[in-house]
């Protein structure tokens, strides 16, 4: 119900490492929409400084369901949502709400990830493109009310296959040595209120918009 699934995170001897996984169907794509499609950007990296030119949206928010909802949703048929735009809606009200957007996204993930385990997720550790952008990292820290740590290397899969790896051949002495090594480049901090009754309100209607995909399932 929560639209997770279950995964092997790793293996080793007889001992194997469950992971759970929640899927976005698109987050840095929504990026580029703004830069390839829309025009109102030059550069991904270039939404940052655009955001801050507004203190806020004014209302404006923005489901981003280009490829529809995956976790915990599920729904092919929701599209793209952009609600509450008015006269004064700017670029950077728009820019702002589309980072936003993906990060309440995020917070939804979070939520599922807790609802199928009942474990509870007291902060997060976050790698890829979109950790670089700090109106990201600081609208998915006010969305999911949680400390977020920013790995210091941008695709950390690949350095946790190394880590792995290292461990396999006697590199490091166990688990709790790569542990140690954990050194975040940035800590952000929750300064503020998502409005997740808001969001919630955007994803119902953004949902169920082609209705014969909305009801395909796999």
């Amino acid at each position: 119900s929560s639209g997770t699934f279950p995964i092997v995170a790793w293996k080793r001897g007889s001992e194997t490492m469950w992971g759970l996984e929640a899927i976005m169907l698109s987050a840095g794509t929504n990026v580029e929409w703004l830069r390839d499609d829309l025009g109102i950007i030059d550069s991904v990296a270039a939404s940052h400084d655009i955001a801050q030119q507004c203190a806020d949206t004014e209302g404006v928010v923005y489901v981003p369901a280009l490829l529809g909802l995956g976790t915990p949703n599920w729904d092919y048929g929701a599209r793209g949502t952009l609600l509450g735009i008015t006269r004064g809606t700017a670029r950077p009200h728009i820019v702002r709400a589309v980072l936003e957007g993906v990060a309440q996204r995020g917070a939804d993930l979070v939520d599922a990830a807790e609802a199928t385990t009942g474990l509870t997720i007291p902060s997060l550790r976050i790698d890829g493109g979109m950790s670089a952008n700090p109106t990201f990292t600081q609208a998915l820290a006010n969305a999911t009310q949680r400390t977020v740590e920013i790995s210091p290397v941008l695709e950390a899969t690949t350095l946790g296959a190394a880590f792995l790896a290292g461990l396999s051949v006697g590199t490091w002495g166990g688990l709790d040595d790569i542990a140690a090594t954990w050194k975040p480049l940035r800590v952000v901090e929750p300064a503020g209120d998502a409005n997740r009754e808001r969001w919630a309100s955007a994803i119902e209607r953004a949902s169920g918009w082609h209705a014969d995909l909305s009801t395909f399932d796999f």
